[in-house]
C-alpha cells in the first residue's frame, strides 16, 4: 500500500472518529436532557402524590411524614375510633381558660344553655329508716352526672293579623260606620310578597356559606320535614337577601381603606352562565382583608370574571397603605406599597424537599424561615412595641433571611423544575419580601388572607359552582358578612338575622349614621349578635 492510499485511509478514519465524537456529544446532551426531564417528571409525581395523599399541613413536624392511608378518607368512623380513648366529660367540652389553658368545669359548658334538672327521690312508701323505723328527712342532694341533649330545631309559621274596629253608635244610627284598623306593624319584607322570614333566610345563608351545606341538600332537609322548598326558591332568597348587604359592605370597605395594611388574595370559582349564556371561562373570587394589626377586623369578597391587573386596580383604587400579596403580577400598580409574604416563599421550597430527606438545601431554607417566624411569634406574644419589633427584625431576623438567600444564590436547579421556579420567585420577590423588616405593621406572612380564602375554598368543594354571576355576587356578599362577623367574634346567625331584619326597615338608601349602628364592632348591636361562647370556636 503506497503513501497516498495510507493517507486516504487515515483521513477516512479521522472523519469517522470526528463523526463518532460528534454523535457521542449529541448522545450525551440527549441523555442529559432526558435526565433533566426524568428529574422534572419525578419531581412532579412526588409533588402530586404529596397533594393527593400526603399530609396537607405545612408545619415542620410534618415534613417527610410519609403518605396518609386511604382508611382515614373512606372509613372515617373506623379510622378515627379508639375504644381506649376516654369518653368526653362535661369538663372537657367546656371552654378553656385563657390564663391557665385548662377546662373550666361542668358549669361552664355554655352559660346560656337551658339546664333541665332531674332529681331522683325515694318512693313514698320507703321514707322509713331500716335501722330504727323512724322517718327519713331530706338533708342534701348528691350530684350524679351531666349529659348533653339536643332537640331538633323547631319550624313554625308566623301569621300576621290586625284588629279592625267600628263605631257601634254610628252603625246603630244608620250612618256610615266609622271603621278603623290597627296599625300594620309587620316587619319590612326581605323579598316583596315573599314567603320567607328573616330567620329562614339567615338560616339558609349560614348553612350554605358557613357550614358548607349546598342548596340541594337543604332542599332534601326541608322535604324530610314535609315542606317542599325547591332549590330555585332557596337560591332566589339568597340572592335577593344578599342584595340588602350592599350598603353595609360599601361601609366596611370604607373603613378597611383607613387601615395601614391590607392582605389580598384570589381563588378560582366556576360560573356556568354569563349574561344568560353558557360560558367556560373561569371566574375569580377576590379577597381583601385588613391586616393583623388592624383596629377594625374586616374581610371582603368580590367576584369578577377575570384575574387581570385591571380588577386589582379597581378593588384597591385609592388605597395608600401596604398591600401584602403572594407576588401575583396583577398587584402593585396602585398608590400602595406591595409587600410579599414568606409563607408563599416557604411553600415553594417546602414542595421541593424530597421524601425522606430533611438535610437538603430546600429543607435548610425552610428551617431558617421557621426559625425567623418563631422569633416573630415570640415578639407578638410578648407584645413588643413597634420600635422593639423593628430592632428585633434588623438584629435577628434579617441575618437569618440573608443566610437563606446565600443558599438560594448557590443553587443551580435544572430548567423548568420546581426548585428552579422557587429560586426565580425568591430572587424576583426579594424587595417585597424584605419590606416587612422596615414596617412593624406588616406581618412576615400573609396567612390571614389565606385563612380568609380557605372557608370559600371549602364551600366551593360542596356547591362546586354558581349558576349565574348574580349567584357569585351573592356568595361574595354573604361570605363578606359571615367572615367579618367571625373575625369580630359575633354569632354568625345572630348577625345575619339582625341585618336581614333591620336593613329592609332602613330602605334602599340608609344613612351613614344608620350604617355605623350596624357595623360588627358597634356597641348598639343586640345581645343575640354577641357570641358568648367564642372561646370554644
Amino acid at each position: 500500500m503506497n503513501y497516498a492510499e495510507l493517507k486516504k485511509a487515515y483521513d477516512l478514519v479521522i472523519q469517522k472518529c470526528s463523526a463518532l465524537e460528534k454523535e457521542v456529544d449529541e448522545l450525551k446532551k440527549s441523555n442529559e436532557d432526558k435526565d433533566l426531564r426524568i428529574e422534572h417528571l419525578t419531581e412532579l409525581v412526588v409533588k402530586r402524590n404529596k397533594m393527593l395523599f400526603g399530609q396537607k399541613s405545612e408545619k415542620s413536624k410534618f415534613i417527610n411524614n410519609g403518605q396518609l392511608a386511604f382508611d382515614g378518607v373512606f372509613n372515617e368512623a373506623e379510622a378515627e375510633a379508639d375504644t381506649s380513648a376516654p369518653e368526653p366529660t362535661a369538663e372537657t367540652i367546656a371552654p378553656k381558660s385563657k390564663k391557665t389553658g385548662q377546662h373550666r368545669g361542668r358549669k361552664e359548658i355554655r352559660a346560656d344553655l337551658e339546664t333541665k334538672k332531674i332529681v331522683y327521690e325515694l318512693p313514698q312508701e320507703q321514707p322509713i329508716c331500716e335501722v330504727c323505723g323512724g322517718s327519713l328527712t331530706e338533708y342534701a342532694e348528691e350530684y350524679i352526672t351531666t349529659r348533653l341533649a339536643v332537640i331538633p330545631e323547631k319550624v313554625y309559621k308566623i301569621e300576621y293579623y290586625r284588629k279592625v274596629y267600628k263605631c257601634v253608635n254610628c252603625d246603630k244610627n244608620g250612618t256610615k260606620a266609622n271603621i278603623i284598623a290597627a296599625e300594620n306593624k309587620t316587619p319590612a319584607c326581605i323579598i316583596k310578597k315573599g314567603l320567607p322570614d328573616a330567620s329562614l333566610v339567615a338560616d339558609i345563608m349560614q348553612r350554605k356559606y358557613q357550614l358548607g351545606e349546598p342548596l340541594y341538600r337543604q332542599e332534601q332537609y326541608w322535604k324530610l320535614r314535609g315542606i317542599y322548598l325547591n332549590r330555585t326558591s332557596l337560591a332566589n332568597w339568597v340572592i335577593k337577601g344578599a342584595a340588602w348587604f350592599e350598603p353595609v359592605i360599601k361601609r366596611l370597605r370604607y373603613h378597611a381603606f383607613f387601615e395601614p395594611v391590607l392582605n389580598a388574595d384570589e381563588t378560582p370559582t366556576r360560573v356556568l352562565k354569563k349574561d344568560g349564556k353558557p360560558t367556560n371561562k373561569k371566574g375569580q373570587m377576590w379577597i381583601v382583608c385588613t391586616g393583623a394589626s388592624a383596629s377594625k377586623k374586616i374581610a371582603l369578597y368580590t367576584y369578577r370574571d377575570s384575574r387581570s391587573k385591571t380588577v386589582a386596580e379597581e378593588l384597591l383604587k385609592g388605597y395608600t397603605g401596604v398591600v401584602q400579596t403572594d407576588g401575583f403580577q396583577s398587584y402593585g400598580s396602585g398608590d400602595y406599597e406591595n409587600a410579599g409574604f414568606w409563607a408563599h416563599y416557604r411553600r415553594k421550597f417546602y414542595d421541593c424537599i424530597p421524601e425522606g430527606d430533611n438535610t437538603c438545601q430546600s429543607a435548610q431554607i425552610v428551617a431558617i424561615i421557621d426559625k425567623a417566624a418563631a422569633y416573630e411569634a415570640c415578639a407578638r406574644e410578648a407584645k413588643y412595641t413597634d420600635k422593639q419589633i423593628l430592632t428585633m427584625r434588623q438584629d435577628i431576623i434579617k441575618p437569618l433571611l440573608d443566610e437563606a438567600y446565600e443558599i438560594i444564590i448557590s443553587l443551580r436547579p435544572s430548567k423548568g423544575s420546581a426548585l428552579g421556579t422557587a429560586v426565580t420567585y425568591a430572587l424576583k420577590q426579594k424587595g417585597k419580601l424584605y419590606l416587612f423588616l422596615s414596617n412593624p405593621k406588616v406581618e412576615m406572612t400573609n396567612n390571614l388572607a389565606e385563612r380568609t380564602v380557605k372557608p370559600y375554598v371549602i364551600n366551593r368543594k360542596n356547591f362546586l359552582f354558581s349558576d349565574t354571576e348574580k349567584g357569585a355576587d351573592a356568595s361574595a356578599a354573604v361570605m363578606s358578612i359571615i367572615e367579618t362577623a367571625k373575625r369580630n367574634t359575633l354569632d354568625v346567625y345572630g348577625y345575619l338575622l339582625y341585618l336581614l331584619t333591620i336593613l329592609p326597615e332602613m330602605g334602599n338608601d340608609p344613612t351613614e349614621t344608620q350604617l355605623e349602628a350596624v357595623m360588627p364592632w358597634s356597641m348598639t348591636l343586640p345581645a343575640y349578635c354577641r357570641q358568648m361562647y367564642s372561646e370554644i370556636h
